[in-house]
């Protein structure tokens, strides 16, 4: 940093701390998608490693982007299909009489990161980045299309604790779970229309700060307490603090069932597709917001050395944040300080979880999966290829 003024720096630094508090909420929605249905008991012990993954993924990606400025972590459509293969091993593991549900499926999803790291450094290295760009139209628009109901079907099962299959469809006519479907619904379909209207990074955070506010003043009108809305399913239970659990224990290794692997092969293969088109998006999106080429066979292999280290210390997959690296540049950062603010404000970060806990309902997280559901499969299935892809990028450049 020598020979830089002290102006660019505090730029940096306040970048930095302005989307480590949007990191927080966007980490802490990811990990109750994640770690939800039948994980849902371990809530505490999936924020560890989505802080983690997030810690590691802006250190590594704001040494060695090409956008000097460049923020990255966990994002919406790698959670999406985290969520899939981690709901998948729980599922098959309990089809098993297996009851070691955690260990085992950090283990999966910690050896869907480290293949997908693989992938992404042999793709960087072998200088693959150009032939990405031409991935055809039908292919991005189904990749949006599946995301979209990833996302969507996750939001139903983070609003009401129930997956949406035939065999659960009659719990869906409880009273309680209709209000919060229908309160998620108009929430989500206000996004999708002021998001549709604005693409700037700061909407989303003024519109999930002011759905938060809503919800906390119609509370006591509705009589209900805190308590009363967390025993009732509105918000997050307060969580006990847990630290990250290593999946790589000679222990747990050796009782894991190395035979679901073939049951969940498409599930990784679904993980490592989707944050190598993400990568594309996303880097499309900052050339496009900041008027600056990147270099794709770099940030290919930045992003894989990141996977590695993660998934060796007990993270899952992250990527370039478009919203972060765009709200970063335009509050003004220039510098590789603005992402490693982010990587470095753990204390603060822990600070901000434990409030955020008590403030957080789980109708907001579902509202914003259900949004950004609903347009991504709008975008997939019904846009014509001409606006696909514009719309794709403006999208992504909200969400990610």
């Amino acid at each position: 940093m020598t020979g830089l003024g002290l102006r660019p720096i505090l730029r940096d630094v306040l970048a930095g701390a302005i989307c480590s508090i949007l990191s927080v909420a966007y980490c802490l929605s990811y990990a109750a998608l994640i770690f939800s249905g039948p994980l849902a008991h371990w809530l505490s012990y999936g924020i560890a490693p989505t802080f983690l993954s997030a810690t590691i993924a802006a250190a590594v990606i704001a040494m060695r982007s090409s956008f000097p400025f460049a923020i990255a972590g966990p994002d919406t459509s790698t959670s999406a299909v985290t969520a899939t293969l981690a709901a998948s091993t729980a599922a098959r593991l309990a089809a098993e009489g297996n009851g070691h549900l955690l260990p085992s499926t950090l283990i999966m999803v910690g050896v869907a990161t480290a293949v997908t790291g693989i992938l992404l450094c042999a793709l960087g290295y072998a200088k693959a980045g150009r032939a990405i760009r031409f991935v055809p139209y039908p292919v991005i628009g189904g990749f949006l299309g599946a995301t979209g109901w990833f996302m969507i079907s996750g939001a139903i099962q983070l609003i009401t604790d129930h997956r949406l299959t035939l065999a659960t469809i009659e719990t869906f006519a409880d009273d309680l779970i209709v209000a919060k479907l229908a309160a998620g619904l108009v929430v989500a379909f206000m996004l999708e229309a002021l998001l549709s209207r604005w693409t700037n990074a700061f909407v989303l955070p003024a519109i999930l700060v002011a759905a938060l506010l809503a919800i906390h003043v119609a509370l006591p009108i509705a009589g209900l307490s805190l308590a009363d809305a967390q025993l009732a399913g509105w918000m997050f239970q307060p969580q006990p603090t847990a630290s990250v659990v290593s999946p790589w224990q000679p222990a747990e290794l050796r009782s894991f069932p190395w035979t679901v692997l073939p049951w969940l092969t498409g599930d990784v293969l679904a993980v490592m597709f989707v944050t190598t088109i993400s990568l594309l998006l996303n880097i499309t999106g900052a050339e496009i917001a900041t008027r600056r080429e990147g270099d794709i066979n770099r940030e290919l292999r930045a992003l894989g050395v990141a996977s590695l280290l993660s998934s060796a210390c007990g993270g899952y997959v992250s990527c370039l944040s478009l919203s972060r690296t765009t709200l970063a540049h335009s509050v003004g950062a220039t510098g590789r300080l603005a992402g490693l603010t982010v990587a470095a404000n753990r204390r603060w970060r822990s600070l901000l979880i434990r409030s955020s806990w008590v403030m957080c309902q789980n109708m907001r997280s579902g509202d914003c999966y259900s949004s950004l559901g609903v347009g991504c499969s709008i975008d997939g299935w019904s846009r014509p290829h001409s606006s696909c892809r514009r719309s794709t990028i403006c999208r992504w450049s909200s969400s990610q």
